[in-house]
């Protein structure tokens, strides 16, 4: 009975770290200025790890060891539109239901948020944006799917998202007639780099398995530019160090 109660505190922490639950919590940093992300370890005793943590994310993917890894499967179910336009981004929150497979382990997807420019580099190379896919397994883990998006043709997949974009900070939009599958902001190919890491937003908390997908989606200028004029600038963390840290290039089993 104790593990069982140990477990699920575990989770919910887990949870209220990922999601930032706490309105205060949420309100106190930001990406610039003295609420910025040299200062995060400042703001709160719980966002230490944002200084002295040494497995911090994210990094620039690079000198990667091939493996032979199981496939990414992402079980994932049509979810009615629930976003929010927080102060440092906005995230679209997801229906009970869809489970992110990697072989015998299974992630339920919480919620995707978008970032600008992107958090992760590959070989140094930058990309105007990313959407970072977050899931939990029973046990309280955190694994975090992220797709890379490169300017280009207009994605007529997402633009039922993007008509339902909450432009005012603070703002919520609920369709629950609008259905998404975040699959569409997906590639095809889900070949990914994978390492382990850690929230890249604070608490900074560790041990969040990353799976970066090699091959970037496509958005257009005006796509990209509407996320990044909503929040009014970047949204991302630096790049952290990568201390010796082992990056696995994944090959399908």
């Amino acid at each position: 009975m104790v593990g069982k109660l140990s477990a699920v505190l575990i989770a919910g922490i887990s949870a209220v770290a990922l999601s930032g639950v706490s309105a205060s919590a949420q309100n106190s940093w930001s990406y610039s200025g003295n609420s910025g992300p040299a200062n995060w370890h400042q703001l709160s005793p719980g966002y230490s790890q944002c200084r002295t943590g040494k497995s911090q994310s994210p990094i620039n993917i690079e000198g990667t060891d091939p493996a032979v890894m199981h496939r990414l499967i992402t079980d994932y179910k049509v979810s009615p539109i629930d976003l929010k336009n927080r102060p440092t981004g906005v995230v679209m929150a997801y229906a009970p239901g869809s489970l992110l497979r990697v072989g015998g382990r299974l992630f339920t997807l919480k919620s995707f948020d978008f970032h600008t420019p992107a958090e992760h580099h590959i070989a140094g190379e930058s990309f105007p944006m990313s959407i970072q896919f977050k899931h939990q397994a029973a046990d309280g883990s955190w694994a975090i799917v992220e797709t890379l998006v490169k300017e280009g043709r207009e994605n007529i997949a997402a633009q039922e998202l993007w008509g339902n974009l909450p432009l005012e900070s603070g703002q919520a939009v609920k369709q629950a007639k609008v259905l998404v599958n975040a699959r569409d902001l997906m590639p095809t190919d889900k070949a990914y780099y994978r390492y382990m890491g850690s929230l890249t937003m604070p608490p900074c908390s560790e041990g969040v398995s990353w799976y970066i997908l090699k091959r970037p989606i496509e958005l257009s200028k005006a796509q990209i530019e509407l996320i990044r004029g909503i929040v009014g600038g970047d949204t991302a963390r630096p790049l952290q160090p990568r201390n010796n840290r082992m990056i696995l290039d994944a090959r399908p089993q």
